[in-house]
């Protein structure tokens, strides 16, 4: 007869899954103890991280990348406390992770017993789904009702906690579901009026200024192809989200970059001049349009394409045309009503005013003074030397803005950040995960000091299951973004930001077993890049960046897109 935890383990093993992130501790050590036998014949691998905020981003870039669920577990108490910033994280960027969590026995439950911690109380809020075991019985519907809510309609993650006497419990009578059921549960589908598909596209048609605003639910939908088609048809520029920046390559002519807080002004501009906005996949957080006034105070038209209708109902702001579906089957739709009507569109002038603002604007992004080593430079070296398909995490902060102002992403999917809830120490541990999922793809983590030290620890992890990332350190030593609003919103008034001359990146690296650069120059950078390419194990590139360097463009804050501030006297203006 098997046991709960054999249960777990199989049930998961049917879902296909490869790869488990996690650390054992009482509450879910039967569930390892089940699991040794499917390391023994490598059907799932497991990597042990070293805390378990790590295990959750680990899963997260995993399922950011393979388009499949990242799975993590750990163990009752403050094992799953640990995870709930990584969940929260998964949840805000819509990424399908299923997480499994050791419970306290039941009998113990309710008492404060050791290590016992709410965990559904804790995490209905910033997870998908939560669901505690019962019986032992219910756990192979339970997983793979996890697998399927993770996956369906918008993603997210599910957690699963399973108290400890379920996973001792042997089953007499074990039933595997054929297909889940979730009562209460349904799925965002997609309800399409052909009406408004016509509708929305006579409106692109006739505009005179149209863009695509793209966000997340373009890359999970996987509809990158359709979006850029939808483009070429109508002869219209694309802006992104943050989120949405991985799923355009940039080498597109009318993609024009993020738009935003810290987005690109012309990015911001050319969506402020813009006469109708066809939003795909986006739900306009305050980060990617920060005053809603922008759109109040225009006479411009919104179409909006988002499998979540609430995503839509909470918009404070005129729709003109709401589709509800998936990214990829409405843009089809609208692909082939364009092509049916057989329209052709110019649009010359549009086209010579998004470039004149993308040239107008470079002039200030592009400057070399010969002080210190420019952290767009900086970034354009290590384009240079990566190929096409690379993939690139961040952390948050300072340097996630450079980057995702002035990283070129070359194809979809390459490209990982904490766009919703900006979680610092998201880089190492999701670069993991990546290349988890594509060992066969160049991983860089392009980081902050600040950030980096967050979950530095998991270098170890790198090491010891010889996952080989390349980690790029922008120090500046300080938490930069903060020192940067301090700066210029707070009266210079710097406090608690900047720090010492701790610790010597290149030995920490070496103390971990990895390899470690200080760099001087850009060929320096370049020389560093190409030796962690050639030895095939985990790098650490150390990158001095001087702390009045800006993360640019910005705005006040709460400010609109039409107060973007592309420099700073004294320094680039």
């Amino acid at each position: 007869m098997p046991s709960g935890a054999k249960l777990v383990v199989e049930a998961i093993r049917r879902e296909g899954v490869k790869a488990i992130f996690g650390i054992p501790g009482l509450s879910n050590m039967p569930i390892y103890d089940e699991l040794i036998e499917y390391l023994r014949e490598e059907e799932i691998k497991h990597i042990l991280m070293k805390h378990e905020q790590g295990a959750a981003h680990a899963a997260d870039g995993y399922a950011r990348v393979s388009g499949s669920p990242g799975v993590c577990t750990a163990t009752s108490g403050p094992g799953a406390l640990n995870l709930v910033t990584g969940l929260a994280t998964a949840y805000w960027d819509n990424s399908p992770v299923v997480a499994i969590t050791g419970q306290v026995p039941r009998a113990s439950m309710g008492r404060k017993s050791f290590q016992e911690a709410d965990v559904v109380g804790v995490m209905q809020h910033i997870a998908k789904y939560v669901v505690e075991i019962r019986e032992a019985t219910e756990i192979p519907l339970w997983i793979k009702n996890a697998f399927y809510i993770a996956l369906t309609g918008k993603p997210g993650p599910v957690v699963v906690d399973i108290p400890r006497d379920l996973l001792s419990t042997n089953v007499d009578s074990v039933e595997w579901p054929e297909k889940p059921v979730v009562k209460g549960y349904k799925v965002f589908k997609s309800v399409i009026n052909p009406n408004d598909v016509m509708r929305a596209v006579k409106i692109l048609l006739e505009a005179e200024k149209p863009i695509i605003l793209v966000g997340a639910g373009v890359f999970w939908s996987n509809a990158s192809d359709e979006v850029l088609k939808l483009s070429e048809l109508l002869v219209c520029p694309i802006v992104s989200t943050l989120l949405g920046k991985a799923a355009i390559p940039h080498d597109y002519p009318l993609y024009l970059g993020v738009m935003g807080y810290y987005g690109r002004a012309e990015a911001n501009m050319a969506f402020l001049e813009s006469d109708v906005v066809l939003v795909v996949g986006a739900r306009l957080s305050d980060r990617t349009l920060p005053s809603f006034n922008d759109l109040v105070s225009s006479d411009k038209k919104l179409i909006v394409v988002n499998i979540d209708p609430t995503d839509v109902m909470k918009l404070p702001v005129k729709v003109d045309v709401k589709i509800y579906g998936d990214a990829k089957e409405v843009l089809k739709m609208l692909i082939d009503a364009v092509l049916g009507l057989g329209r052709k569109v110019g649009r010359v002038e549009w086209v010579s005013r998004v470039k004149e603002l993308k040239n107008y604007y470079s002039r200030y992004y592009y400057r070399d003074d010969g002080y210190g080593l420019k952290p767009w430079k900086v970034l354009k070296t290590i384009r240079d030397v990566l190929p096409r398909d690379a993939i690139v995490t961040t952390g948050v902060g300072q340097h996630q803005m450079i980057a995702m102002n002035f990283w070129e992403v070359l194809e979809p999917r390459t490209f990982l950040t904490s766009g919703g809830i900006g979680t610092m120490g998201f880089g190492l541990p999701a670069a993991i995960g990546a290349k988890v999922a594509r060992p066969d793809k160049v991983v860089v983590d392009i980081d902050g000091d600040g950030s980096f030290l967050m979950t530095m620890n998991n270098l170890a992890t790198t090491i010891d299951y010889n996952i080989p990332v390349i980690v790029v350190i922008f120090d500046n030593r300080s938490l930069g973004l903060v020192r940067q609003v301090q700066q210029l919103f707070f009266k210079g008034r710097i406090v608690g930001v900047d720090f010492g001359s701790s610790p010597d990146y290149v030995k920490l690296a070496e103390s971990f077993g990895a390899l470690g650069f200080d760099v001087s120059d850009y060929n320096d950078l370049r020389k560093a890049f190409k030796v962690a390419l050639s030895e095939g194990v985990t790098s650490v590139i150390r990158v001095p960046i001087m702390r009045d360097e800006y993360a640019l463009p910005t705005l006040p804050p709460g400010g609109s897109l039409k107060e973007v501030i592309v420099c700073v006297q004294g320094k680039n203006c």
